[in-house]
């Protein structure tokens, strides 16, 4: 459905991207094509994978579905608390006051079922494009004399009582108040607060605008909040002062959430390698793991066969047939193959866009241009003292891996190292 809607730039800001669909959902039906991959990146049934999944990436945005409220609640409730990345609500039958709750649960966007496939990657471009940035201090709170809006609790305190306001008017109170002593025309409000969706506009803003001053105690003829301009829009008549949040406890929840995930995601790879009967299933094993927790869209072990100055594939994972069949015989150690380097030097080589260096590393570009694979962090492998093969991670966004999971993939190589030095058939 959406591969007709989706351009390469849209899937530049869409990308990575995880969905956490209940299984049997029309949600969970929800991808398109990403050049030679799917989007979205990782596909999840159950909510803690999601958690993880959306948790060890740069994920730019997490799509929510399912045929349950209780089941898309909690969803939203959990990943919520992993990152502060967009969350949308897609394909899923929803209430006013369900939408409602999940808006306050933590979603960021909630998709009517029935819109189309352009509207909805409109919203989802729309909805990442402007979340990149997370700011040491963000505005939360607009503060005008007796009242002050909360913006992340969406509340409203009227002389230190709260004042029960429903969404639309919430959000009307608050677009006003963010441009206070403005006059704003009627047209900007109805599509800043409704997005167009009501037929008519001025008629709904005029009556909003009604039982939003009855709320605040405000009058048409004396206004002490909101005024009218007649024939043009409505004014915020006291000057709002913007007031910070430190975020520096979401960020250090945020932490240890993605360290929990880490360390559970190793422990789950060490089981798994302790009973893996050789080398085959030691390389088949983390390669896997490595793609199925969401670390890489791809890697590959290879082993150094040095007497025959040949790099063979032993596993592989996320690459096509194709890629495997072209490689069948080995690759000869060459200067314009970048394992080379890894076993000349036994360290460590990151590139973030490898269609770039196609003069320095020929082979190896032109093996990722066509798996549609961009940034690559490769790792020796290492067996009693000597080189013995190496093990890559590959994205297909060009963007270099962080220098945190770079090290925690470095762990991961070490521990395949130690379970290759324990297998018969894993000496160098």
């Amino acid at each position: 459905m959406l591969d007709a809607v989706l351009k390469p730039r849209d899937l530049a800001v869409l990308t990575p991207a995880v969905l956490c669909a209940e299984p049997g959902s029309a949600a969970a039906t929800l991808t398109a094509r990403a050049g030679r991959d799917r989007w979205p990146t990782v596909v999840c049934h159950q909510v803690t994978s999601a958690v993880h999944a959306a948790s060890v990436r740069d994920t730019r945005l997490v799509l929510v579905g399912g045929n349950t409220f209780t089941w898309v609640h909690q969803a939203v409730r959990e990943l919520r608390l992993a990152g502060s990345f967009p969350i949308a609500l897609v394909a899923t039958d929803l209430s006013y006051d369900e939408g409602l709750a999940l808006l306050d649960r933590g979603a960021s966007l909630v998709i009517e079922r029935q819109a189309t496939a352009r509207e909805m990657a409109a919203r989802l471009t729309a909805l990442c494009r402007g979340s990149g940035a997370d700011d040491e201090v963000s505005v939360r709170w607009l503060h005008s004399g007796r009242m002050r809006l909360d913006l992340r609790a969406r509340r409203c305190l009227l002389d230190d009582e709260p004042v029960a306001l429903s969404q639309n008017e919430f959000d009307l109170l608050a677009f006003l108040m963010s441009h206070a002593l403005q006059v704003m025309p009627q047209q900007d409000i109805v599509q800043r607060v409704w997005g167009w969706r009501h037929g008519d506009g001025a008629n709904t803003l005029r009556i909003h605008v009604g039982r939003l001053r009855r709320k605040l105690g405000d009058t048409p003829t004396e206004p002490t909040w909101i005024g009218s301009v007649r024939g043009t829009g409505y004014q915020f008549l006291q000057p709002v002062a913007e007031l910070g949040d430190d975020r520096s406890d979401e960020r250090l929840r945020q932490s240890v959430s993605l360290l929990n995930a880490h360390a559970d995601a190793l422990g789950a790879l060490v089981d798994t390698l302790l009973a893996a009967p050789d080398v085959t299933s030691v390389a088949e094993s983390v390669v896997q793991w490595a793609v199925a927790r969401g670390f890489s869209d791809a890697a590959t072990v290879f082993r150094l066969d040095a007497a025959a100055a040949v790099s063979r594939l032993v596993a592989s994972a996320g690459m096509s047939a194709r890629w495997r069949q072209s490689i069948a015989t080995g690759h000869p150690v060459s200067a314009g193959f970048m394992g080379s380097q890894v076993y000349r030097s036994g360290e460590s080589v990151q590139l973030h866009d490898m269609s770039r260096l196609a003069r320095r590393f020929p082979v190896t570009a032109r093996m990722a241009s066509t798996e549609d694979l961009h940034a690559c962090l490769l790792f020796p492998i290492t067996v009693a003292g000597r080189v013995w093969g190496d093990l890559a991670f590959v994205s297909r966004t060009a963007r270099a891996f962080n220098p945190a999971r770079a090290a925690y993939l470095r762990t991961v190589a070490g521990v395949v190292s130690l379970a290759l030095a324990g297998r018969p058939d894993g000496d160098a």
